[in-house]
């Protein structure tokens, strides 16, 4: 037996929890409840329970101190959390810790005992003492699931031209599905802003398997889902009669994955139908339907069930052969020589205001020319022989942090950051680069102003011809080379003055001067003080 604590400051609640669950008859037992954060902390350390049911906020400690100081304790204790609040704000933290599932008040029995069935599972396939008719169920089950899972894969990373077109009773023998003859279709649910955080992913996995066992099991002959990355596909096949109702019960799958949206801050979620086809071979077109409307949210918006319509098609308006294409691409290439950052980003802002007023443009042709346009700077930057930083996974990282975008001005934004920092880093690098000579040139000087030097010695060090290494050397320092030098000496003869008694014969050598006179005029100049009154003041 699983050993189950369950802590609620209000008791009847706790009495509730109780009574609507045949604890028994999952293998769990309610080893304790507590009316506190305190208490409940208690009971963990001498129960040790497998399973903790906790309100979110309670005396003492609340819920999220409580989930904190468990896992600490108890790191293989699993946790439900439940709250009278909707729009709870500890809820993403508590998921970082690690909750497997949170429940909103009033508690829905079923929704309850589906958690409790999945924890359990989960610590069967842990334990060790599994006989060995369960070991293999289990084995059959899960070599099952990867086959009915694998398929899903297929229609995402398939070779189309090479993919082998498989009838229905083979697709049912070879990959454990159940199919009948009837619609077949998909879907694709994506959460934007999440990809970052692999506990809301696998939080919002659950979630939206348990959706789909709730809404679409009463009305599917079979389905399956299948999680990439922060996109869901789900594969539905059900009687054609069941059309409407398969369309409303996804539709309160959209519902009621929402509601994750004030509590998973910034996360939205899009589903994007494919059309219904009636034979198993044009699966596949089902699934690039859902693929194609997925992505017009770029443009439609989130939040909400984008469906294809039965004479729409997944046809493009060839803008990436259109003249505006053409001169956004010159443009480029002019901001990139000029290693304008400004000119970058206005062209980027140009290249979206002129996508989102094309005639016939799609979401999926707007995410490929962000791509484009990233390809076509990387391609400007090399032919000018500029170092992009990252440069082999350049645009692979715009490319998977695009699809995370919601919109088309989120989309935009990403891609004039991305190019404006690139662009930004690189022109500060070549500045650097063709600094150097003068830096070189500087450093040469400090160190020789002792002695005589010219213009023309230095700027064959600097390997410059004079005329261009003066115009340089003034454009990076503010400073003629003569300035430069004489500025050089003149500090280097006031330190001498106020550290030492050297006379004006000695110092005026050792500066690079041969004319006492000379050098009393220079540093009147410089100062505004003869030598000796300088040292006077400030030795």
């Amino acid at each position: 037996m699983l050993k189950v604590l369950i802590a609620d400051d209000e008791e009847k609640i706790c009495q509730l929890i109780i009574k609507l669950i045949n604890w028994e008859e999952m293998g769990l037992t309610v080893a304790a409840t507590a009316s506190n954060g305190l208490e409940a902390l208690e009971q963990a350390e001498i129960y040790k329970p497998e399973i903790v049911i906790t309100d979110i906020r309670m005396p003492g400690i609340d819920g999220m101190e409580l989930i904190q100081k468990v896992k600490e304790k108890l790191p293989d204790t699993e946790i439900i959390i439940i709250s009278g609040y909707r729009h709870f704000e500890y809820a993403q933290t508590a998921i970082r810790y690690g909750v497997r599932d949170y429940l909103l008040k009033p508690i829905k029995k079923e929704e309850l005992k589906d958690t409790l069935q999945r924890i359990t599972e989960i610590y069967k396939e842990k334990n060790e003492q599994l006989n060995f008719e369960e070991r293999v169920r289990l084995a059959l089950k899960n070599d099952a699931g990867k086959l009915r899972t694998s398929f899903v894969s297929r229609m995402i990373y398939g070779d189309r031209e090479r993919e082998t077109v498989i009838g229905l009773r083979e697709l049912n023998s070879q990959y454990h599905f159940h199919f009948q003859e009837g619609i077949f279709q998909f879907a694709a649910i994506k959460f934007d802003h999440v990809s970052n955080n692999d506990n809301c992913l696998s939080f919002l996995a659950d979630k939206a398997a348990n959706l789909a066992f709730q809404y679409l099991d009463p009305v599917c002959y079979d389905f399956e889902i299948y999680a990439e990355c922060s996109t869901f596909y789900l594969l539905m096949n059900y009687e054609e009669e069941e059309s409407r109702n398969v369309r409303k019960n996804v539709r309160q799958m959209l519902d009621e994955l929402k509601t994750q949206e004030s509590i998973l801050k910034g996360m939205s979620v899009t589903i994007g139908m494919g059309n219904m086809v009636k034979t198993s071979e044009y699966i596949r077109e089902s699934f690039l339907d859902a693929v194609f409307m997925i992505k017009q949210r770029l443009l439609l918006g989130t939040g909400r069930m984008l469906e294809m319509d039965e004479t729409q098609q997944r046809k493009t308006s060839d803008f990436i052969n259109s003249e505006a294409f053409y001169r956004f691409n010159k443009e480029m290439e002019r901001a990139v020589e000029a290693l304008n950052v400004v000119d970058v980003r206005r062209t980027i802002e140009n290249l979206r205001d002129t996508l989102k007023n094309y005639p016939g443009i799609t979401g999926y042709e707007i995410l490929q020319m962000s791509k484009e346009a990233c390809n076509h700077y990387l391609f400007c930057m090399k032919s000018k022989g500029i170092h992009v930083d990252g440069e082999a996974k350049f645009v692979e990282k715009f490319s998977k942090d695009a699809g995370e975008c919601a919109d088309i001005e989120e989309l935009f934004r990403l891609l004039g950051g991305t190019l404006g920092r690139s662009l930004q880093k690189a022109s500060e690098a070549k500045k650097a680069e063709d600094n150097r000579p003068i830096r070189q040139a500087k450093q040469y000087i400090e160190e020789n102003y002792n002695r005589s030097l010219t213009l023309e010695e230095v700027s064959e060090m600097a390997g410059f011809a004079p005329g261009y290494f003066s115009t340089l050397f003034k454009k990076e320092t503010g400073a003629t080379f003569l300035e430069f030098l004489q500025s050089v000496r003149m500090d280097a003869a006031q330190k001498m003055l106020v550290s030492g008694n050297e006379g004006m014969n000695v110092i005026c050598e050792k500066v690079g001067y041969s004319d006492v006179k000379y050098f009393t005029k220079c540093f009147v100049k410089y100062t505004g003080l003869k030598p000796g009154e300088y040292r006077k003041i400030y030795s």
